[in-house]
């Protein structure tokens, strides 16, 4: 999952089997918000923008995410379950206060597939431990690029799945990440198994 982070110490997180070691791929320490750039801890300490907006909060967005897929401490009595009980979740953090840059999102992705190492405290080289099978990307904004399209392609090369949110716009408009090449793109249903009112469709979206 690459996002923002897990919280750590929620209490469907603490003692998951499901958590394996991730990465901390924000390189700006303001953008961090935790003092530090790229380090081996994924703790999201949140990412409020500007806290003088009425309602704003942190997002602790990847937390979410992860939840959904699956990484909680099943049957704990608290929060979710999520979909997915006998997974390995890396979480992958690469957005921050404000959001994320493009290279630390690209590089988040690289290291999650196995493809880079990390920087370790002591300059040594820290490969993931648990190359992703599926990359999952809830994020998007950026216009297409080539450079990028490439990624997905080495990615692909390297036998690992990516899926991208196809965006909340309610839109036709192709939103990328989700709508490179070998990348999946889902779109979002309610209830009844119609399209939600905010979220993207068209011919970029490959499954809802």
């Amino acid at each position: 999952v690459v996002d923002t982070g897990l919280q750590m110490n929620h209490p469907d997180i603490v003692g998951s089997p499901n958590i394996a070691s991730g990465w901390d791929m924000v390189s700006d320490p303001r953008m961090g918000n935790d003092g530090n750039g790229r380090d081996s801890d994924p703790n999201d300490p949140g990412d409020l923008c500007n806290a003088a907006v009425p309602g704003s909060a942190d997002s602790f967005h990847g937390t979410h995410v992860a939840g959904t897929i699956g990484a909680a401490a099943s049957n704990n009595g608290a929060g979710v379950a999520g979909g997915a009980w006998n997974v390995k979740i890396v979480p992958v953090r690469a957005l921050g206060k404000c959001g994320g840059r493009l290279s630390d999102i690209n590089d988040a992705i690289r290291w999650a597939a196995g493809l880079i190492p990390a920087e370790g405290a002591d300059g040594s080289e820290v490969w993931n431990d648990n190359p992703a099978d599926i990359i999952n990307l809830s994020l998007g904004g950026a216009p297409f690029d080539k450079s990028r399209q490439n990624l997905y392609n080495e990615v692909k090369a390297a036998g690992v799945i990516v899926v991208a949110a196809a965006g909340n716009n309610a839109s036709s408009m192709p939103l990328y990440p989700a709508s490179y090449n070998n990348v999946i793109s889902v779109s979002a249903v309610d209830a009844q198994r119609r399209l939600a009112v905010y979220s993207n469709y068209g011919e970029a979206v490959d499954v809802s």
